[in-house]
């Protein structure tokens, strides 16, 4: 209740039943302004996660804290966990120091429990399927029509090459499936294959469902002197290639142990051990994503009436899928990431007396390289595939080698702090002082050879090519002192009092140290005697201030230290290659701590004894000295502009949480239920940045950051006539167009029109300064705004429920160049993947009014083209709703529980992102594929069913 800060906390419920490889899958929108995103979808897939907002401008993240000792959350069992607790402003985080300037995230794993031997079990089955559409065109003749007539419009060929003859092929096989696919003909003198398909490639490359499962197991017990526990899962989830199926398993193993020497000596020892492998086929995770999306056209086959893969037509210059079938087919080219991590904590408690504790531990982790989202080693083998166009002719494409990469990565922490408290009264005092001590040592050595060997066989000493191998190390160090102070009086008045004196090794010796304070202050209003009147209906009622100074250091190790890079030259001297160094970069010589300065308004309300809770936040956070590249500098200055203390930053947000628990009575037995709800939000604006032309390509004080500058569009032309009589210039924004062949090269009907603003006559970016930015204006902000969450749930008579949905309110992002699901032919008129409903989309003269103009090809992937350049037309709203988690439970009842001597058995079914609503223009994209990557060509989300059992006796 003394609470004086800006703090959150969920417990274990939010996890339970849920098929997830990590927590971070898990807390996604339960808790306010914890944000949490993904960079994929592939099994194990790890979040990223920013409290109040990121630091854009610079780099820094919350700092996790694994019982005390930080760590990754991404390493955890989730059935491990007992509370997660944010701490959000600077006076909660404060005594965390150096690392805490955006926020802590502090885990707590269950404790043994005292008394008998108790066990847990619990398993999950599931399985998961694509959140998007995947109902692409496979008419081998609609979706070569629409790309030949994209590509000749910009480039005066069709790109299949097909010829008319090919083409009556095609349309035949519309409605003649007994034709055959693939036909020798003879093609320049020579028989080959000529493909008339409706191949559906994405399911000959990947799979519709994904199975997984999940064993726990935990064992605690104990007698006075001697405490213990001991827990195990095993998680497993397959992915959606196809061919030699990705899979990701993890082992997690934790062990708990506390022995009370005496009254007055404890000593803990808390060890987690953790294995991951994640194994994929082909030429990467999310490569293979990429590969497949270009030149596998329906019409196209992946193998050959003989059985041997398809890479080339020979009608044309392009490759099929870039050649990753007959990669897949062949199998070899495969690569493993694999995660270890030991972490453990020694520590001892000695009690002086009953009101003084001094406290001590040292942790030591091997291995904590996930946590920079590193595998511990990795192995990538690329191999020759077989493939066929001429009947009996084989050929072979890809390369032939292997890369290794070890990573040895160790932590060691140093913990020594003592605690005082008392009442004298009413008053009530606690003191804690200690100290704090870490290194990080790293080392990461890789080596790459080619000509194997063996085709199966991958070790680096089976090539016979030169070998290339590499290295890296680095080492930091950080040395703090921290003290806080509490006071309250009678529990009503509360102060608490921070500061911590922090060091480290990643700025210059003078610059190294820096003293980071904090205060907050609560007022109990509920506690006072004028209060007693209204304390039926608002139970409890507490005013929380706080304000205080971080500093953070997460910035390069070595960032102060000019660095020369070396290479060798292809020139022979002395009988070896001639060695060489380059010259180092620019650096500032005055690095020092970011510092972010936070203030913080709070407010906590309980209505009808305690059953409706309010929590209220607001804040401001300015972060100045922000580490971050300077004013930008003419290129005859030679490198790039140096990392310096450049830029200040303020960030303004407010979180709101409502809560309302009750029961009721139904039919003789107690019926209970929950709901709640949780909203935030956040933006930054530039205060400080030296810019003096105000160039839109730079930060520009007075600039909300995330800000998309775009031009305006003014419909289509409705004729060539009216397209022809276009006085304004807008070949700067259709330089394609411009380029094309023959009647193509100028504006035509369908084609966008955009408004000319500053009336020069010419459709440009001005100077791209604010001052002049020609015909650009701010048309959207790709920061998230007002992320959002509502749960609920109900218990009766053994069987429970609860629901989750989580979302964003608003976040503009403008489809890459190269997202294809979006664009279609638009931007590479040869696709694999084009949205069924995307004919329908494209503007004709009997369809003047559809949502995308004029069909040519690459306008949407070069530069200074209609639909490359951002506009107010296509920019997309990400902002979405999704049911993130629904569960259904039943529990035995205690007399079927007592016969079978067990304590618990719990069944239920579960599903995650199960809806999920949005605005976007297409289904075939999700929301969170485009925040993670521009194009949202990435492995795909999933929505996820299972079933589960728990047990405990």
């Amino acid at each position: 209740m003394n609470l004086t800060g800006a703090v959150s906390q969920v417990d274990a419920k939010v996890l339970e039943s849920r098929p997830v490889a990590n927590i971070t899958q898990a807390i996604q929108g339960a808790i306010p302004n914890l944000n949490v995103s993904f960079g994929d979808g592939r099994p194990g897939s790890t979040g990223k996660f920013n409290v109040r907002g990121n630091n854009p401008l610079s780099t820094g993240a919350p700092l996790v804290l694994i019982d005390g000792v930080p760590g990754s959350m991404n390493n955890i069992n989730p059935r491990d966990v007992e509370t997660i607790t944010v701490l959000k402003d600077a006076s909660s985080a404060a005594i965390y120091g150096a690392r805490a300037a955006f926020g802590v995230i502090l885990v707590t794993t269950k404790a043994a429990k005292k008394g008998k031997l108790t066990v847990n079990y619990g398993n999950n089955f599931s399985n998961s399927r694509s959140t998007v559409s995947t109902n692409f065109i496979t008419d081998g003749y609609t979706s070569a029509m629409l790309n030949d007539e994209a590509f000749l419009r910009a480039t005066g060929n069709t790109y299949t090459r097909y010829t008319d003859e090919d083409y009556e092929e095609l349309k035949k096989r519309q409605t003649d499936k007994s034709l055959p696919d693939v036909v020798i003909d003879n093609r320049n003198g020579k028989d080959q294959y000529v493909y008339y398909g409706n191949t559906d490639w994405w399911r000959v490359m990947f799979r519709d469902n994904q199975p997984g499962m999940e064993h726990n197991l935990s064992l605690s017990g104990g007698t006075e002197k001697v405490d213990f526990l001991l827990s195990g899962r095993y998680y497993q989830k397959k992915g959606m290639m196809r061919i030699n199926q990705d899979k990701y398993e993890a082992y997690n193993m934790r062990t708990k142990i506390t022995v009370r020497a005496n009254d007055w000596l404890t000593f803990t020892n808390n060890t987690q051990f953790n294995i991951a492998n994640y194994t994929y086929p082909g030429w990467g995770v999310n490569s293979n994503f990429v590969s497949v999306t270009v030149h596998a056209l329906p019409s196209y086959l992946p193998q050959n009436p003989d059985g041997t893969a398809t890479y080339r037509t020979e009608l044309n210059n392009y490759t099929i899928g870039d050649g990753i079938y007959a990669d897949l087919l062949h199998g070899k080219s495969k690569g493993i990431e694999r995660f270890n991590e030991l972490m453990t904590t020694f520590g001892t408690t000695i009690k002086l007396s009953d009101h003084i504790n001094l406290i001590g531990n040292y942790t030591f982790t091997l291995n904590p390289a996930r946590d920079n989202d590193l595998p511990t080693s990795t192995t990538y083998r690329r191999a020759v595939a077989p493939w066929s166009i001429f009947p009996g002719v084989i050929d072979k494409v890809g390369s032939d080698y292997l890369t290794e990469e070890t990573n040895n990565d160790q932590y060691h922490v140093v913990n020594a702090y003592g605690e005082y408290s008392r009442g004298f009264g009413r008053h009530n005092v606690k003191f804690m002082a200690g100290y704090n001590q870490e290194l990080k040592q790293f080392k990461r050595v890789n080596a790459r050879r080619g000509d194997l060997l063996s085709e199966s066989l991958n070790d680096i000493s089976l090539g016979s090519s030169d070998a290339i191998v590499g290295g890296y190390q680095s080492e930091w160090a950080l040395l703090g002192f921290f003290a806080r102070a509490n006071y309250d009086y009678k529990g009503k008045y509360l102060v608490e009092f921070n500061g911590r004196y922090d060091g480290t090794s990643r700025f210059p010796k003078n610059d190294r140290f820096g003293f980071f304070p904090s205060v907050s202050a609560g007022w109990r209003v509920s506690e006072e005697m004028f209060f007693e009147p209204v304390k039926n209906a608002l139970s409890d009622l507490k005013f929380r201030a706080s304000y205080g100074t971080l500093g953070n250091q997460q910035v390069a190790t070595y960032g102060y230290i000019p660095v020369l890079s070396r290479g060798t030259l292809d020139w022979i001297a002395n009988n070896k290659r001639v060695e060489y160094l380059t010259a180092p970069g620019a650096i500032s010589p005055n690095l020092t701590w970011e510092k972010t300065t936070s203030w913080n308004v709070g407010m906590d309300a309980g209505l009808f004894q305690n059953r409706l809770n309010v929590n209220f936040d607001y804040y401001i956070r300015d972060t100045r000295d922000m580490l971050t590249k300077g004013m930008t500098l003419p290129a005859v200055f030679g490198t790039a502009e140096p990392r310096e203390n450049a830029a200040d930053l303020r960030t303004k947000g407010f979180e709101l949480n409502i809560s309302y628990n009750n029961q009721f009575d139904l039919a003789g037995k107690p019926f209970l239920f929950n709901v709640g709800a949780n909203l935030s939000d956040f933006y930054s604006v530039v205060t400080k940045f030296d810019n003096p032309k105000k160039l839109l390509s730079d930060y520009i004080v007075g600039q909300r950051y995330g800000d998309m500058w775009g031009y305006v569009t003014d419909g289509y032309f409705a004729s060539d006539d009216e397209a022809k009589a276009w006085k304004v210039d807008q070949r700067q924004v259709g330089s394609n167009i411009a380029s094309a062949p023959g009647e193509w090269g100028q504006l035509r009907a369908g084609d966008l029109r955009f408004k000319d603003l500053n009336g020069d006559g010419k459709i440009n970016n001005g100077l791209n300064t604010l001052d002049n930015p020609g015909d650009l204006v701010k048309v959207g902000n790709n920061q998230i705004r007002y992320p959002y969450g509502f749960n609920g749930g109900a218990s009766w008579n053994g069987f429970d429920l609860s629901f989750f949905f989580q979302g964003i309110g608003k976040k503009d992002w403008y489809p890459g160049a190269n997202a294809d699901k979006f664009w279609g032919p638009y931007s590479r008129p040869y696709y694999s993947f084009i949205p069924a409903d995307f004919e329908e989309k494209v503007w004709t003269p009997e369809n003047p009014n559809a949502y995308f103009p004029r069909l040519r090809g690459y306008i949407a992937l070069n530069g200074n083209n209609p639909l490359t350049n951002t506009n107010d037309k296509y920019i997309q709203d990400l902002a979405y709703l999704r049911l993130k988690n629904l569960t259904i439970g039943y529990s035995l009842p205690d007399h079927i529980l007592k016969r079978a001597k067990l304590t618990r058995c719990r069944f239920y079914i579960s599903g995650d992102n199960l809806v999920t609503w949005t605005k976007l223009e297409t289904k075939y994209i999700d929301p969170e594929m485009a925040a993670a990557e521009t194009n949202g060509r990435v492995y795909p989300f999933s929505k996820t069913f299972s079933f589960g059992l728990d047990l405990s006796f």
